[in-house]
């Protein structure tokens, strides 16, 4: 037996298990490139988008660019009932990304700092980034609980880890004058809230069967 028929019958045998887990991290990685391609807009119309800002930047689209024709690539003819699927999930989850976006905008505020609003996109996707990565392993682990021999298997390629670290650098030439702490009740709320909805079973099934 080939790895991919292994891998075929191993899938078709957990095929619920499966679906749930690889649509939860396809829609939180496309929640995540949408947040990035605003943030990468932002930055691209404001003053900063120079020297080192406009070269990280510039990276970041790429990865992004790279990340976008991969997935293709491998959904192939099933991209249009992804792109729908995904439409319809976001329409649950949108609103949470946005309290999210306006919680760290909110902590930015407080400080007065300038240009607060690309501070935060900037942010935001550094966050849905990091948490799209964490999301992955939680999925990853949890496939292998089902059947250990998930451990053949290998969904690296879905992982925005080179992207995190771009935008963590990005976020550090924006020259922030002072310690921004994030870890605030209404953050920690807002990525508690998002968390759970991306994970929630029954907003992905209703995605999938739209």
């Amino acid at each position: 037996m080939t790895q991919i028929e292994f891998m075929n019958r191993l899938i078709d045998k957990h095929a619920p298990a499966v679906i749930g887990c690889t649509y939860n991290i396809l829609f939180t990685n496309d929640i995540a490139i949408t947040t990035v391609i605003e943030a990468v807009e932002a930055v691209r119309k404001s003053d900063r988008y120079r020297h080192e800002t406009k070269r990280i930047t510039n990276v970041i689209d790429r990865l992004r660019g790279k990340y976008e024709k991969m997935l293709f690539e491998v959904i192939g003819d099933r991209s249009g009932f992804f792109a729908d699927a995904n439409e319809t999930f976001l329409e649950d989850i949108q609103k949470h990304v946005d309290i999210l976006y306006y919680s760290i905008k909110g902590v930015f505020d407080k400080a007065r700092l300038e240009d607060s609003a690309l501070l935060a996109r900037c942010e935001l996707a550094r966050t849905m980034c990091e948490f799209s990565c964490i999301q992955l392993d939680k999925r990853e682990e949890e496939l292998r609980q089902v059947d250990s021999r998930f451990r053949r298997s290998n969904i690296g390629y879905l992982r925005l880890a080179a992207l995190h670290k771009e935008l963590d650098r990005l976020m550090r030439t924006m020259g922030i004058p002072c310690t921004i702490n994030l870890d605030t009740d209404t953050c920690r709320a807002a990525v508690n809230v998002l968390s759970a909805k991306l994970c929630d079973a029954r907003l992905i099934a209703k995605a999938i069967s739209a």
